[in-house]
């Protein structure tokens, strides 16, 4: 009987722990998925503000609000 105690107990620490990996690989990957697409949009950005000649003032303004944007579309993600 003490067996089958332990037994059950090795098996929710082994299922905590799979689910705590879960958990981790799931948060690192929206993270890396954020990351891109931020640095992605910064890349256009610049791009376009060095083709066009835009100010400084005009390209913080659209990084700015591109970021926002983005938040709001991916904050349904969460829990």
């Amino acid at each position: 009987m003490s067996d089958d105690r332990l037994a059950d107990g090795q098996r929710d620490g082994s299922l905590w722990q799979r689910a705590r990996s879960r958990a981790v690989a799931t948060t690192a990957g929206r993270l890396l998925a954020d990351l891109v697409v931020v640095a992605c949009w910064v890349l256009l950005l610049t791009l376009l503000s060095l083709s066009a000649n835009w100010s400084r003032a005009q390209f913080y303004a659209l990084l700015f609000l591109g970021v926002v944007a983005y938040v709001l579309v991916t904050a349904p993600w969460g829990r």
